[in-house]
Parts: C-alpha cells; structure tokens; sequence
C-alpha cells in the first residue's frame, strides 16, 4: 500500500515554494495519523497541569495503547516519552517501511 497525505501544520495545510499543498509519503503519513489520533482521542486534556508522575503515568499508558491500534506499526516497538516541557514524543517501528518512525512532539 502507498501511503501519501496532505501536510498538516498546527492545524493547517502547509503549502511549498510555489504555494503547493506538500505531502507527505510513507512512514510520515504513518507519524502523522498518529498524532492525528491522539489529539482526536481527547487524553491529552487530562494532562494540562499534572506535574505528579503518579498521576501522569496512566493516562501516558492510556496513550500507549491507543497508539498500539495502528496496525501499521510494529507491536512492542512504541515508545511514547513525556518530555521535561511537557510535550509528547513517540517512536515507533513501522510495519511496511522497517523504519523508526517519530510522531514528533504534541
């Protein structure tokens, strides 16, 4: 299967040099589905604030798990780090590309 997709940037279509929508192929369309997913599930909400590591801990699992739905990546090999700005990185193994995929920061 092949995958390609518009760029979305904060919210928008991010256009190239000559005001082109650009796209994305492969294993960044996985990435960016994936951060499509989790802003959609609404669990990022539930972290605005937190600064226990105790209550943080379930929801980042809650996370995981969702994440894990995408049958697109390799299961056991996501990884999903809250970082000390208080965003979220996720690596993961695609399935198709054999390739370390990163959601990027949300």
């Amino acid at each position: 299967m092949i995958h390609i997709d518009l760029n979305i940037l904060d919210g928008d279509l991010d256009f190239n040099s000559v005001f082109e929508p650009s796209q994305l192929t492969q294993a960044q369309v996985i990435a960016q589905d994936i951060k499509h997913r989790i802003i959609e599930s609404g669990m990022l909400t539930r972290l605005i604030k937190l600064r226990n590591n105790n209550s943080i801990a379930p929801i980042l699992t809650e996370l995981e798990l969702e994440v894990e739905k995408d049958d697109r990546l390799k299961p056991g090999t996501i990884e999903l780090f809250y970082n000390s700005d208080h965003t979220l990185s996720i690596h993961a193994e695609t399935r198709q590309y054999n390739i370390n995929t990163q959601a990027g920061s949300i």
